[in-house]
């Protein structure tokens, strides 16, 4: 999910959490072609509770990722580059007397996004975890977080055919070819031990500690010196992703409902971890595997930029599905679910796409940042909540109106 561009990251992980993103490829309702979708065209005074949300605190979100430069835009009827351009100026510069309220009301128009036979959408939540580690290799922690593979790079869907069907990403071989990268277990079993430029970052506690840092993108690992280094998303060795909890589910572990990351951790390692012993083979069945950056926190705690560049906002940030959705739009999420205490209690506010994440598929999912460390992963776990979607569409200004 997070995808900033540098990062160092370690720390400890202290609280279980359920992260569905993590679980599930695809959550309910998110099934099928991530573009199968309508916009129904309503009013601002159709968003329950938006007059009542702090929209300072969205503007100024939503200015963040105006610093960076848009994504590739996704086909989206009646989105206009040039109508963002300008609000992402506006909002930058301040001028005018506008309030919160006004700039988002005068400059964007809310859909209600529909993609499947219910209406609602699916949201989940997301942290950035913090787990123990060491800048060098020990005997308490031996697993290690490696770097960006210089010759690991993005596949073009023309050559995913043949040995590269299914892959997004491939090795460049010596003589300029393409082959599959190495997936997990050939990782594990030392394939990048004499690879170009695959550095390790850090060392941790072991392979599920890893496996956690990669599904959010990113973690702070502390290090035994008292430093704080800080992991973020570098790529992915394009190999397919496996939801190793519904593995778990269909061989009768758990039931849907009582599969958490927690109890999928503590099976791994109850069931051990170590090389050839079943937790690590449960592991090796997701080929998918991260490479990070790092870097060595200074000064007060920042939090992690997210796939569009911009740094992460509790509670104002979201994850979406890129292929649909482009980086920087304002969304109103309307559900109840526990996102203060254990108490579900309406969650109605304007967040900002400024991320992404494999298991975020389809236009009415999205992933809630929460922030960083065990509080906000507790919180985070209990996400797994329905309700509706919305996206505020940019329109152009002119004297006395809109175009």
């Amino acid at each position: 999910m997070i995808q900033p561009a540098v990062g160092l990251v370690l720390g400890r992980l202290r609280v279980g959490l359920v992260l569905w993103l993590a679980l599930w490829v695809l959550a309910p309702g998110a099934a099928g072609c991530a573009a199968a979708y309508r916009l129904d065209a309503v009013s601002f005074a159709d968003l329950p509770g938006f007059s009542q949300d702090r929209l300072g605190e969205a503007l100024k979100t939503f200015a963040k990722t105006c610093d960076r430069p848009l994504n590739a835009t996704p086909a989206i009827e009646g989105f206009d580059r040039k109508a963002q351009a300008e609000a992402c100026r506006a909002a930058r510069e301040g001028k005018g007397a506008e309030t919160p309220q006004e700039f988002f009301e005068r400059r964007f128009r809310p859909f209600r996004i529909v993609a499947n036979a219910s209406g609602d959408a699916f949201f989940t939540g997301y942290y950035q975890p913090e787990v123990a580690g060491s800048l060098t290799r020990t005997a308490a922690f031996p697993v290690p977080a490696y770097g960006l593979p210089s010759d690991l790079v993005l596949l073009p869907p023309a050559k995913r055919t043949g040995a590269l069907s299914g892959l997004i990403a491939a090795r460049r071989t010596p003589n300029g070819g393409l082959a599959p990268f190495p997936d997990r277990a050939a990782i594990e079993d030392g394939a990048l031990e004499r690879a170009p430029g695959a550095r390790k970052l850090v060392y941790l506690r072991d392979n599920v500690d890893l496996f956690l840092a990669q599904v959010q993108g990113s973690a702070r690992v502390r290090l035994t010196d008292g430093r704080v280094l800080v992991l973020t998303f570098a790529g992915k060795n394009g190999q397919p992703y496996t939801a190793l909890a519904r593995v778990l589910v269909e061989r009768g572990v758990a039931t849907p409902a009582e599969m958490t990351m927690d109890r999928l951790t503590q099976w791994i390692r109850a069931n051990g971890s170590g090389r050839g012993q079943p937790g690590d083979e449960l592991l090796r069945l997701n080929k998918s595997f991260v490479f990070f950056n790092a870097h060595v926190e200074t000064g007060v705690q920042a939090q992690p930029r997210g796939g569009g560049g911009a740094p992460l906002t509790p509670l104002r940030s979201i994850a979406v599905d890129k292929r649909v959705w482009p980086y920087g739009l304002p969304f109103f999420i309307d559900s109840i679910m526990p996102w203060r205490n254990t108490e579900p209690e309406p969650l109605r506010r304007v967040v900002v796409a400024q991320d992404t994440g494999a298991a975020i598929v389809g236009a009415a999912r999205a992933d809630i940042y929460f922030g960083l460390g065990g509080e906000a992963g507790a919180r985070a776990a209990a996400i797994r909540h329905h309700g509706q979607f919305f996206i505020l569409l940019p329109v152009r200004m002119r004297t006395g109106g809109w175009r």
